[in-house]
């Protein structure tokens, strides 16, 4: 099965100052086939965040080749640019901020048809927010009178409306409490098994790529440390750093906690 999404040696620089740069992405390599979901998993500064807004344009390249169903999107600009946003779209973390407050839901959703050009409109917008379990009359609504789960379901509902192949999720369940981090979750994971759109999931919470992701890419100062199928990884990680971000994790047995959390101390940062 050849990849929708292939990120090849890709090198990210930011400029700090006139004549100093910090480099993000260190030649990350990372795959997304037609249907999958993939997990890019690390903490804060890890990197992760910056590969999703390279794969959207938001970020420029140094170095290194971003190729989508087979075409170098790498340097995209202009007009193709906004092209392949009928094809790559993205949910982000906060859902409010997200979404404008002046606008219905049913503005929101319908606006980026009319700059598609999409005519059936209302019909698409009605479909989507039954496909994410949202009432009809929701399009009346504004954001402000959601709640942090429904209003996630009008940014995923946002990100379906033009049909796309890839949605690029970035840390969509991280601003939610776990109830609603769960319905969320399988949320995304219905929505998959309907339209068959593939995901890069972006988290720093390995218990969450677990239950949504086929395989999982471990982040770690701009570079990939461990990748592989999800259960492994996230069970049985190889590398120290995994293995940290597993411990960091609490458990509800506090002897269980205390264990885990010596554990976790005695376990040195990687180099």
């Amino acid at each position: 099965m050849s990849a929708l999404l292939a990120i090849d040696d890709l090198v990210v620089d930011y400029r700090l100052r006139r004549r100093s740069r910090f480099r993000a992405l260190k030649g990350v390599s990372l795959s997304v086939g037609p249907g999958e979901c993939v997990g890019l998993v690390g903490e804060s500064g890890s990197g992760k965040s910056t590969l999703g807004k390279a794969v959207l344009g938001l970020a420029t390249v140094t170095s290194g080749q971003i190729m989508f169903d087979g075409q170098d999107v790498t340097h995209l600009r202009g007009a193709a640019r906004r092209r392949l946003a009928n094809d790559i779209q993205v949910v982000f973390q906060d859902p409010y901020g997200s979404l404008d407050p002046t606008m219905t839901v049913g503005e929101i959703l319908a606006e980026p048809l009319v700059v598609a050009g999409v005519t059936q409109a209302k019909a698409v917008v009605a479909e989507m927010l039954d496909r994410v379990r949202l009432a009809a009359d929701s399009v009346h609504r504004y954001p402000s009178e959601f709640s942090g789960g429904q209003r996630q379901r009008v940014a995923i509902a946002r990100a379906l409306v033009r049909r796309p192949r890839l949605i690029v999720c970035d840390e969509p369940v991280s601003a939610l409490d776990l109830t609603t981090q769960a319905t969320i979750l399988d949320l995304f994971i219905d929505l998959q098994r309907e339209t068959g759109v593939s995901y890069l999931f972006v988290s720093h919470d390995l218990g969450v790529v677990r239950r949504v992701c086929h395989r999982v890419s471990v982040m770690y100062q701009g570079e990939i440390v461990e990748s592989g199928a999800t259960g492994p990884v996230t069970r049985e990680p190889v590398h120290p750093y995994t293995r940290r971000l597993l411990l960091a994790s609490p458990v509800a047995d506090p002897v269980r906690q205390a264990e885990r959390r010596n554990t976790w101390l005695g376990l040195r940062e990687p180099a």
